[in-house]
This record gives structure tokens, C-alpha cells and sequence, in this order.
């Protein structure tokens, strides 16, 4: 059996997403699997993967701080330390570079700074001021791990990346890690493509294409590759 994890936006959901989605639904009628590995929350994720019949056999949500199963069960979570989810959330809220700041709960973004906290995101104005703020909160609170994507601070907890979360669902469910292949465009999915067989689609970013096994025009390219690999 071979493992397809793809990232969700820009990678599998494309212009090409329901080609996409015949692809490898027949990909998994032959024997195979696939996981999709999202910085989304759940809810935001179901919006537009519900409906179109995806045969995934795991969600892997918020850059790898928690996955279900294709059910919709939590199989795996790893939080924010509670004692220091309020003071980020104040950093944030207080900075003046700072439009909005949300604590994701897994399921849905709220404005409570003592909600249980799989991530913390928040929308910034300037993109130089914010990296100075995000390189703020991780030098004071080094049990956090961050990034910048387009417009937001992403915040989860230090251990979290999609390689992590790929590697509690390989723990948890025997998955044979030689076989998986991973997908992406951006910099959250940079663990995932450099710790398995990794492939960017054309549109990713330099940083990742340099460390990636190698790039494809689209997702649609990645099937190819995997079906006529001789890894078993």
C-alpha cells in the first residue's frame, strides 16, 4: 500500500480539484491511501471537502496539531501549554500591528484567551512588524513554534509540524513509513516534504522546491510517480 498526503490549499485544491479528487479516489480503489495535511481548522476544512466524496482516510488539521479520522473521531491533539495561551493572546491582541486575534479550539476560531488552544492565529498588518512580534513570542515562550503565512502569525505547540502529526498516525495505525509521499507548496508543509518522499507542486515556494525529491506541474503528476514507484 502507498500513502499520498497532500497539502490542501493551492496543492490538491486547485482549479483542478475535481479531477483531483477522481484521481485519487481511484488512486485508493487500487489498494492505496490517502491523508490530507492542512493548515485549516476542521471546520474550515469541511466547508469544501464535505459534499464532494473524498476518499481520505485521515485529516491531519492546524499544520499537524491534531487529525481525525474519516469519521470525523479525533485520533491525535497536541495543545498550546494552557498557563501561557492567555499571555500570547494579550501580546497580540495589544500590538498595534495586530487587526485580529483568534485562539483555534480544533473545531472554531474564538476570541476567548482561556480557551483550550490547538493554535493561536492572528491577522497583521505589516509583515516586518510581525515577524519581529512572532520572533518576540517564541524567544519569551520557546514552547511554541510559529510561522508567517500570507496575512497571519501562526502559533501551535513547539513539537507540531505535519511531519509530527504524519508520525503519530504512522505510531497510532502501523502505517509504513517508507511508503508515504508527501505534497506541498508552502512552508508549513517543509517538515512533511524534507522527512518523506517529498514533491512540490510548480507554484511552491524556493525554500521547500531545494530540499524536495523533486517538483511536478500538479497533483494530478504526484499519482503518476507514486503508481509507477517500485516501493511496495
Amino acid at each position: 500500500m502507498k500513502i499520498i498526503i497532500s497539502d490542501f490549499d493551492l496543492t490538491f485544491f486547485t482549479d483542478e480539484y475535481l479531477e483531483n479528487i477522481k484521481l485519487i479516489n481511484e488512486f485508493v480503489n487500487r489498494g492505496n491511501m490517502f491523508i490530507i495535511a492542512t493548515g485549516r481548522n476542521i471546520t474550515h476544512l469541511e466547508k469544501d471537502i464535505k459534499g464532494f466524496n473524498i476518499d481520505y482516510a485521515y485529516l491531519i488539521c492546524n499544520d499537524g496539531g491534531i487529525a481525525f479520522d474519516s469519521q470525523g473521531n479525533c485520533v491525535y491533539r497536541k495543545d498550546i501549554g494552557e498557563t501561557i495561551v492567555k499571555p500570547i493572546f494579550e501580546m497580540l491582541k495589544n500590538d498595534s500591528n495586530n487587526i485580529i486575534t483568534f485562539i483555534d479550539n480544533a473545531t472554531n476560531y474564538v476570541n476567548d484567551p482561556n480557551a483550550k488552544a490547538n493554535a493561536i492565529i492572528s491577522q497583521y498588518r505589516d509583515i516586518e512588524k510581525a515577524d519581529v512580534m512572532l520572533n518576540n513570542i517564541i524567544s519569551k515562550y520557546p514552547s511554541v513554534h510559529g510561522y508567517l503565512s500570507q496575512n497571519w502569525i501562526n502559533l501551535t505547540h513547539e513539537s507540531v509540524n505535519k511531519a509530527t502529526g504524519i508520525k503519530a498516525l504512522v505510531k497510532l495505525f502501523d502505517l509504513n513509513e517508507d511508503n508515504i509521499y508527501t505534497i506541498g507548496d508552502n512552508i508549513n508543509d517543509l517538515e512533511m516534504i524534507n522527512e518523506y518522499h517529498g514533491y512540490v507542486v510548480e507554484n511552491g515556494i524556493d525554500e521547500i522546491k531545494v530540499i524536495a525529491k523533486g517538483v511536478v506541474k500538479s497533483f494530478k503528476d504526484l499519482i503518476k510517480i507514486v503508481d509507477e514507484s517500485h516501493i511496495d
